[in-house]
């Protein structure tokens, strides 16, 4: 196997592909390391990542556990070439791709109907263990104290996990526990997580058959990047409507919730160009977001092309780029992760929820 390092002012890009990737965000795995950016197809099975290193002297300390000696002299001396690899340590690629895995999933997992929502103590658990593994190259050197404050909840969520997890969810809970004492972070008692009941929200909020005449109706897709992740079903799309009633025009939305009590409970959708100033708020209940707002009399003229819908969450999205996901990527992550949850490479959490389904 082979690499390829391409200079490109200040930046040193090594990828054992013939040309520079340009992937969707939420097909990447990444790994912020020292001086350099690791990442790579979320989905496809790669043996090396690719790099952009920034910062040479940074990355110069563990290019070599990746890449072995030849290729990191050849990125500190900063030529074009294509050059072997071999000599890296392969306990360290495994555990950079693992957590590039791991951070993926907490970043884009798309749950939802035909996908289970992954446990996020869980992830943060497996994150945390896989980090201390390769702290010595993360940017941050504080990386590992700040998942495992993420991992507070994961004695409970494991305490949760079907017999067949039981070895595994030993050594998971001794391990959090040694790291957890090395970093001073405190882990919640291994007790049992509130039942479903206990978190599911009342079925109410407004009532989906809404006296009134419907005027006007349509779907919309929503971008995986203007939510968050396992927050609105990933495979679902956005649907309004509006309706006549006395005195008023309403606009009603309904988005498809994630079956997760970790799920969001507010987003925000904008209907329309963005002058007209329509926006609701979408609050989770149970099954749906949902919400409704009077809407103008000039709501119901619009030509079709600009009876648009966004949802989004204000703050992971404040802007609007207009650029749909293209439909081919995101069936390829759905694919991929209705792959994951039976496969026995896969995570404690995706297996975990796969057992769930």
């Amino acid at each position: 196997m082979s690499v390829r390092i391409r200079v490109h002012g200040d930046e040193v890009h090594v990828s054992p592909a013939e040309a520079p990737p340009d992937r969707m965000p939420y097909l990447t795995a990444l790994v912020e390391a020292a001086g350099a950016l690791l990442h790579w197809d979320a989905t496809e099975t790669v043996a090396l990542p690719d790099a952009d290193v920034d910062d040479l002297r940074a990355a110069a300390d563990w290019l070599p556990e990746i890449y072995g000696q030849e290729v990191a002299d050849a990125v500190v001396f900063g030529a074009d070439a294509t050059l072997p690899v071999g000599g890296g340590d392969p306990a360290v690629i495994d555990a950079v791709l693992r957590l590039g895995h791991l951070n993926w999933a907490q970043a884009w997992w798309p749950a939802g109907a035909r996908i289970s929502a992954l446990d996020p103590a869980l992830l943060a658990a497996e994150s945390a263990v896989t980090a201390h593994i390769v702290e010595h190259l993360l940017d941050d050197d504080r990386a590992v104290e700040r998942v495992l404050a993420d991992a507070a909840e994961a004695p409970r969520a494991l305490a949760t996990l079907a017999p067949a997890f039981a070895s595994e969810t030993e050594r998971l809970l001794t391990t959090l526990a040694d790291l957890s004492e090395d970093h001073g972070v405190a882990l919640a008692p291994a007790e049992p997580a509130a039942v479903r009941e206990d978190w599911a929200l009342a079925a109410g909020g407004v009532d989906s058959t809404s006296s009134g005449v419907e005027v006007a109706s349509g779907r919309a897709a929503v971008r995986w990047s203007d939510v968050p992740a396992q927050t609105v079903d990933a495979g679902a799309e956005a649907l309004w409507a509006i309706r006549q009633r006395v005195g008023a025009a309403v606009l009603r939305v309904e988005v498809p919730a994630v079956d997760s009590p970790h799920s969001a409970r507010s987003l925000t959708a904008r209907f329309g160009p963005a002058e007209l100033g329509i926006e609701v708020v979408l609050r989770r209940e149970t099954t749906l977001f949902q919400g409704e707002a009077e809407v103008p009399a000039s709501a119901l003229f619009l030509p079709s092309s600009e009876q648009t819908l966004w949802v989004r969450d204000p703050v992971l999205s404040p802007e609007d780029d207009g650029a749909p996901d293209p439909h081919d990527a995101r069936e390829r992550v759905l694919s991929f992760a209705a792959a994951r949850l039976l496969s026995p490479e896969a995570t404690l959490a995706e297996r975990a929820a796969g057992v769930r389904r």
